[in-house]
């Protein structure tokens, strides 16, 4: 079974509560809070953009998590 990062909304900590419990200390699976913030307001085009939000689409974020498989 390959390893998987998932990574929960930060806004949805009752999600992330019941995957942490679903799937407990696997070493084929880490949870993480998503620990990004809202860029803050800078005059710099080229922090501005790599600060951006990524937008994940709606289906991901309606989700509350998304998937990262790791080689």
């Amino acid at each position: 079974m390959e390893s998987l990062l998932l990574i929960v909304a930060r806004d949805r900590p009752e999600l992330f509560q019941e995957l942490s419990s679903t799937y407990g200390p696997s070493g084929d699976v880490e949870i993480l809070l998503d620990r990004r913030q809202a860029p803050r307001r800078t005059f710099s085009r080229t922090v501005a953009a790599r600060q951006a939000p990524i937008r994940l689409g709606p289906r991901v974020e309606g989700e509350g998590f998304f998937v990262i498989p790791r080689l």
